[in-house]
């Protein structure tokens, strides 16, 4: 769930927009702690298909046929909603995913109750999902923390309420650009790191339960979660979150929050867009949107959104793997990837 405001808010409805989110932030939350992510006596394989695993060209490039051939097999589980198969396959596609291509990963597990919205009045066994990759490969030193982490919601809207039908809107949505995109993304940005090393540490998180009851769970518990021991070595320093980045005519937001809460992030990752002469499709319209990067930000962790609100799919039924764009995913990746490697050397 993405809560826009199209046009300069008042300053009545701002505070009321700001005390929404502190309610959401002052939410009792459930009981947590990061875990090493379970040891698999298998070897790491890939959930996407042999022809489409090995990227086509340079090996350390950024390959969106690959990454959406990751989107069409995170679609290809079925709806990712907690509580459902396809949520349960995932997490274990995802976990190895990122084992394939970091030196570290972490799961952060808790059961949540959803008290209001989609979901309403049952509690689901939720996971953020975490990987790392250090410059020399090696583990960094204990309570390091990443420089940036790269971020995306690996869940799935339960039910279609955009539908133009409404008979349908109780079907859940198939996720591929709300969901499958920042996934995918993530998940080729790490193969390519993993190829060539970034500068500095970078880390990887999948949100769980974004788009499910009164939403965002996922990263309002890491938020709350981020200061306390056993969390530092997960904690970054700043944090890029991608959602929505695959539908086609790509043509990011100008986030507000994003760009009065991390400027100096915001502007130096669309540097790397002009640089690559990308710059025309991350200049959208203006909006201020509520997203997992809104709870980063209030944690002290300087974080924007790259999304494009104007995807016209957004939470029906035609959010499918036809509606998404190979294109859309290597713009995003080429600039994400371009932004971690202009990184100062530690």
């Amino acid at each position: 769930m993405k809560i826009p405001f199209r046009r300069p808010l008042s300053a009545l409805r701002r505070r009321a927009a700001d005390a929404w989110v502190r309610a959401l932030i002052r939410a009792r939350q459930p009981r947590t702690r990061m875990e090493p992510a379970p040891a698999s006596d298998r070897p790491p394989t890939s959930f996407v298909p042999a022809s489409a695993d090995a990227p086509a060209e340079d090996a350390d490039a950024f390959d969106g046929a690959r990454a959406f051939a990751l989107l069409r097999a995170q679609c290809e589980l079925g709806p990712r909603s907690p509580g459902s198969v396809g949520h349960a396959r995932a997490k274990e596609a995802l976990l190895a995913e990122l084992a394939r291509w970091t030196d570290e990963t972490a799961v952060q597990a808790w059961r949540q109750k959803v008290p209001r919205g989609a979901g309403a009045g049952q509690a689901y066994e939720m996971a953020n999902l975490f990987g790392r990759i250090d410059p020399d490969g090696a583990p960094a030193r204990e309570g390091a923390a990443p420089e940036l982490m790269i971020c995306a919601h690996w869940d799935t809207r339960p039910v279609a309420d955009s539908d133009p039908d409404p008979a349908r809107r109780h079907l859940p949505v198939p996720g591929a650009n709300d969901g499958a995109s920042g996934v995918a993304v993530l998940l080729e940005l790490a193969r390519a790191l993993h190829a060539r090393r970034p500068p500095r540490s970078v880390g990887f998180c999948l949100f769980d339960g974004e788009d499910l009851g009164d939403y965002y769970y996922g990263s309002r518990i890491f938020a709350r979660a981020a200061g306390m021991p056993g969390f530092a070595r997960w904690r970054p320093r700043a944090a890029v979150l991608l959602d929505m980045v695959g539908g086609r005519n790509l043509r990011c937001t100008a986030e507000i929050n994003s760009i009065v809460h991390a400027p100096s992030l915001w502007n130096r990752v669309h540097a790397s867009a002009a640089a690559l002469g990308l710059d025309a499709r991350f200049h959208g319209p203006a909006m201020r949107i509520t997203d997992d990067h809104v709870f980063l930000n209030r944690a002290g962790i300087p974080s924007i959104v790259l999304i494009d609100y104007a995807y016209p799919h957004w939470h029906t039924l035609a959010d499918t793997v036809e509606s998404c764009d190979a294109e859309s995913l290597q713009t995003v990746g080429d600039v994400v990837l371009h932004f971690v490697r202009a990184l100062p050397p530690a």
